[in-house]
C-alpha cells in the first residue's frame, strides 16, 4: 500500500465522526454546581465579561473581579454548562468549544488561590512583556503585529477582519504553517543551522514552548508538530513524505479530541498543507511562478470550506496574496529585531519599528483598495452543501485516480515510492 498511514487517518475520521455523534446525545450536568482544580493557562478580556482556560474548563467572570493571571492554580466553584445543550439559531457555541478542546463551559461563583505553575506563569509573562512591548513601539499597528505572532486576531477591528477576509489573506492572522516556518527559519539562523540532533531538541523545545504560551490551536499544533517531524526525517536517513506525516499527526490530534473535526481552523488548516504538498508541484511546473502557484494550490481544498462556512469566495486572493505574503518573514524579523533592541536602546527600537510601520502601512492601503472593488469578493446568501459534497467527490476521485496510477507504475517498477 502507498500511504497506509492516509488510510488509517481517514478511518480515524470516521470513527470520530460516528463518536461525537453518538456522545452528542448526553445532556447531564447541565446547571449544576460543580468543583474544579486548574491551572490558567489562558486569559481573554472580552466586552462584557473575562474569559479564562482553566485545566480543561471555560471559566467566565461577568463580574470582572476574579483578575486572575496566567500559572495560577485555582480550585473553582461555579454552575457547569453542558456544551452539548448550547446552540444559537445556526451556531453550535458547544461543539465550537469542544472543538477547542474544552470539556464544559463554568460560570465562576466562588474560588481558591491553591498555588502556582511556574512554567505557565513565565509564559504568561512572556506574551505579556512581547505584547505590551509592541502596542508602545506600533501604536496603532500593534494589533497586526501582534496577530501574527501571538495569535490575537481578537484585537483587531471588524473592518481589519473584514479587509482580510474579502481579499482572502486571513491565513496570515492565524497563526499556522507559514508563521511558525519562520520561526523556526530564525531559530535555526541563531543556532547556526539545525545539523544536530542537539540543535533539533533545542528548537523544539523552544516551539513547543511557543506553543504553550500562543495557545495550543490545531492550527498551531499541527503546523509546528509538522516541522519537527520533518526535521527529525534528516537524522534518522528517511525520505520526507508530507502527506504521511500530516497523517500521522491528524490521528493523534484527532484520536486527543474527537471533536476537532468540527473545528474549521483544523479543517483550513489539514486541507491547505494537504492541498499545497499534492498540487503545488503540478501547477508550478506549468506556471513557473512560485508564490501563485502556492497560492493556487491551498485553495483547491480548502475554498468550498471557506465558501461554505463565511458565505463568500475572496476572488482577489491571488493578488492579494502576492501583496502581502512576501513581506510578512520581513514584518515578523524586524517586529522580534525590535522587541530585542528596546531592552538594548529604545531609540534604534523606534528606528527599526518606525521602518517596519511603513511597510505594514502600504501593505494595509493596497489590500484596503483591493478588498474595496466590485467583484474583490463574491458574497453568498445560503451556501449549498450538496455543492460542496460534489467538490469534493470530483476532487477526491482524481486525487484517488492518481494514487492508483502512480502504485500501478511501482509495481511496474517505473518510479520509486516518492515521485
Amino acid at each position: 500500500m502507498r500511504r497506509p498511514l492516509l488510510v488509517l487517518f481517514i478511518f480515524v475520521l470516521c470513527v470520530a465522526l460516528f463518536y461525537t455523534k453518538k456522545e452528542n446525545l448526553d445532556k447531564t450536568y447541565d446547571n449544576k454546581s460543580v468543583k474544579i482544580n486548574g491551572i490558567v493557562k489562558e486569559k481573554r478580556i472580552k466586552a462584557r465579561y473575562d474569559e479564562y482556560k482553566i485545566g480543561e474548563f471555560l471559566v467566565k467572570d461577568y463580574s470582572r473581579k476574579k483578575d486572575f493571571t496566567v500559572g495560577q492554580e485555582l480550585n473553582i466553584e461555579g454552575k457547569f454548562k453542558n456544551l452539548n445543550n448550547m446552540k444559537y439559531e445556526d451556531f453550535d457555541y458547544g461543539t465550537y468549544l469542544k472543538s477547542n478542546g474544552y470539556k464544559g463551559l463554568i460560570y465562576i461563583n466562588k474560588y481558591k488561590k491553591i498555588g502556582e505553575n511556574k512554567l505557565y506563569t513565565n509564559l504568561g509573562k512572556s506574551k505579556n512583556y512581547i505584547s505590551n512591548t509592541t502596542r508602545y513601539l506600533y501604536k496603532k499597528n500593534s494589533d497586526f503585529i501582534n496577530s501574527l505572532y501571538l495569535g490575537q486576531k481578537e484585537d483587531l477591528s471588524t473592518d481589519e477582519l473584514e479587509m482580510f477576509s474579502r481579499t482572502g489573506t486571513s491565513h496570515i492572522i492565524a497563526i499556522s504553517g507559514m508563521n511558525t516556518t519562520i520561526l523556526c527559519v530564525l531559530i535555526s539562523y541563531i543556532i547556526g543551522g539545525i545539523n544536530k540532533v542537539s540543535k533539533l531538541i533545542v528548537v523544539s523545545i523552544i516551539m513547543v514552548l511557543y506553543c504553550m504560551m500562543v495557545g495550543t490551536s490545531p492550527s498551531i499544533v499541527r503546523a509546528i508538530a509538522f516541522t519537527i517531524i520533518l526535521y527529525s526525517a534528516i537524522f534518522i536517513d528517511k525520505k520526507r513524505d508530507g502527506i504521511s506525516t500530516l497523517s500521522l499527526i491528524g490521528m493523534f490530534l484527532v484520536i486527543n479530541n474527537p471533536y476537532i473535526i468540527y473545528n474549521i481552523s483544523f479543517q483550513l488548516s489539514f486541507l491547505a498543507t494537504l492541498s499545497i504538498i499534492y498540487f503545488y508541484g503540478c501547477i508550478n511546473n506549468k506556471l513557473k511562478v512560485s508564490l501563485i502557484s502556492l497560492t493556487l494550490a491551498s485553495n483547491i481544498l480548502t475554498l468550498p470550506i471557506i465558501y461554505y462556512n463565511f458565505k463568500g469566495i475572496p476572488v482577489i486572493s491571488i493578488i492579494s496574496n502576492m501583496v502581502i505574503v512576501p513581506f510578512i518573514g520581513l514584518i515578523m524579523y524586524l517586529s522580534i529585531i525590535s522587541l530585542i533592541l528596546f531592552k538594548i536602546n529604545i531609540g534604534i527600537a523606534k528606528l527599526v519599528a518606525y521602518f517596519n510601520k511603513g511597510i505594514i502601512n502600504v501593505i494595509y492601503f493596497l489590500l484596503e483598495k483591493l478588498s474595496n472593488f466590485k467583484f474583490s469578493y463574491i458574497e453568498i446568501d445560503k451556501p449549498s452543501i450538496y455543492l460542496v459534497v460534489i467538490y469534493y467527490v470530483t476532487v477526491f476521485s482524481y486525487m484517488v485516480y492518481k494514487e492508483l496510477k502512480v502504485m500501478k507504475e511501482q509495481a511496474n517498477e517505473l518510479q520509486g515510492y516518492y515521485k
